[in-house]
């Protein structure tokens, strides 16, 4: 469960967030939360409450440092503790990730996976940061390539940074539902996708077909 992702093309009313001239470098996604702490913690109580009736995982969108990271786990810490004083029940064990969506995320994958479960890459933001093409911007459709090698090269240094501590790395965002990347996302050693639900059966069938010409089970 990601936490509150707004900011940039994603607004809500009810926060009334300032108008700015750049919001895709803006105040948005964990900036948002560590803004307004109370509602942060308030889903973070949610997510914990919920892991009592089965496994759920929390991430955080936008880290680009690890004091963020650390600001983040000290809260789900005192969140933790508030509930074991309540008596409520929650899965100690949660895991805790990091969104990789910056080129910073991606530099400093290997002191983030110090802190985080797993990293789910955001492949839609990191293009847009890595090619400095707006997304949202339809001028700049030529030049939005989500298939750049530089973005390959930050998936391939974030799953090696991951692996060497010994954490789990994904991948979402449209990238991750092409088929025909499929072979390069496992020869890259990536560990999930996330897709839209009209996507998980081909994509398992091509996996199968991968498995079996590598000859893995």
């Amino acid at each position: 469960i990601r936490t509150l992702d707004i900011g940039a093309d994603k607004q809500a009313p009810y926060l009334a967030l300032p108008t700015e001239q750049n919001p895709a470098m803006g105040l948005r996604g964990i900036r948002v939360c560590l803004r307004w702490p109370e509602i942060f913690r308030t889903q973070l109580r949610a997510i914990y409450r919920a892991s009592a009736f089965g496994k759920v995982a929390i991430m955080f969108p936008m880290i680009v440092s690890v004091q963020e990271l650390r600001e983040c786990l000290e809260i789900c810490r005192q969140v933790r503790e508030e509930l074991n004083k309540e008596g409520r029940c929650f899965a100690e064990d949660t895991e805790i990730g990091v969104m990789i969506e910056t080129p910073a995320a991606v530099l400093i994958a290997d002191e983030l996976a110090e802190y985080a479960d797993f990293f789910s890459v955001g492949t839609n933001d990191l293009t847009q940061y890595l090619l400095a093409c707006d997304r949202q911007n339809g001028n700049l459709d030529g030049f939005f390539d989500a298939k750049h090698p530089a973005v390959f090269r930050a998936l391939e240094q974030t799953v090696s940074a991951a692996h060497r501590k010994g954490i789990w790395v994904g991948i979402c965002g449209e990238l991750a539902a092409d088929s025909e990347l499929l072979e390069q996302f496992v020869s890259m050693g990536v560990d999930e996708l996330s897709v839209s639900p009209p996507m998980v059966l081909p994509l398992r069938a091509k996996l199968r077909v991968i498995h079996a010409k590598d000859g893995r089970a």
